[in-house]
């Protein structure tokens, strides 16, 4: 297993923030605090990025670009079941390597932010919308050994392209605070 040392180290990150959650209660420990959380015990991770739903760490003495996504068990197996959904022999072609994932952790190829033009943006959209793959943003592109590549996406039960399409086209259109209201919705409904 690539990067097994880390894995141990995730599982023992797994078994903190369950501890951490029967402790308080809730269903998952607040952003803030689970960046503190880790940090403390992992003094050599440090935060590269954060969004909604995960946290991601990164050695703080390395230009590594592979990193520690950590979030909520529910947005760990949805980042996982979107890679898994496309197939093999194309799949490194548009997602960032996953290497792993535990509960609560996933080690994925990061790689640089880019610019990434509409075209770019709509050719990967149809390539794994037929997969059931969806929410692919500019934000969400990477560019990686060169490539630019997915880090980030949700899946649905079935591949429904067509509405897929729509509904990321008039997401492109209405308010951010809308739009988030209408991605939990989305969510609740369309992923497994």
């Amino acid at each position: 297993m690539k990067y097994s040392e880390l894995y141990h180290q995730a599982k023992q990150i797994d078994r903190l923030i369950d501890f951490h959650i029967n402790q308080k209660g809730g269903l998952f420990v607040p952003q803030e605090e689970l960046i503190s959380l880790i940090l403390q015990h992992f003094p050599y991770l440090c935060v590269e990025n954060s969004g909604w739903h995960k946290v991601v760490f990164n050695f703080c003495s390395e230009e590594n670009k592979v990193v520690l996504k950590v979030g909520a068990e529910r947005s760990i197996e949805s980042d996982h079941r979107a890679y898994k959904r496309v197939p093999h022999t194309i799949r490194h072609q548009f997602f960032a390597r996953i290497f792993w994932h535990t509960k609560y952790c996933i080690r994925q190829e990061y790689g640089s932010s880019a610019e990434v033009a509409v075209e770019d943006l709509e050719c990967f959209k149809r390539a794994v919308y037929k997969y059931g793959v969806f929410d692919i943003k500019a934000d969400n592109i990477r560019m990686i050994n060169g490539q630019l590549k997915i880090i980030d996406a949700n899946s649905t039960r079935l591949p429904v392209p067509t509405i897929l399409r729509i509904i990321d086209e008039l997401r492109s259109k209405i308010p951010k605070r809308l739009d988030f209201h209408l991605k939990k919705i989305t969510k609740q409904f369309l992923t497994t």
